[in-house]
């Protein structure tokens, strides 16, 4: 999947649109200068991997051979034996 340069650009637009309406100090101003310049990096990799013939689609990540589903742990209770009276660390 090729990401147009055009919609790079687009984006940029936006988050630029919307810096130069925050006022100075806003929190806002820092992510939207962080996405612009990821945004720049996107793009020259883009073109640098197009130029070098090195453009690879992404393969989709799989689970591991013998996977049957997600890891739990079982829950493991307190005994009244044991420092502290429940499942939390806040709880004295």
């Amino acid at each position: 999947m090729s990401i147009s340069v055009r919609h790079i650009i687009t984006l940029m637009e936006k988050h630029l649109t919307e810096l130069k309406q925050l006022p100075e100090g806003s929190p806002k101003t820092k992510e939207n200068a962080a996405a612009i310049k990821t945004l720049c990096d996107l793009m020259l990799e883009s073109d640098t991997a197009r130029e070098a013939g090195q453009w690879m689609e992404p393969s989709p990540i799989s689970a591991p051979p013998g996977f049957t589903g997600p890891l739990t742990k079982p829950n493991k209770k307190m005994d009244d034996d044991e420092e502290g009276n429940g499942d939390s660390i806040f709880d004295f």
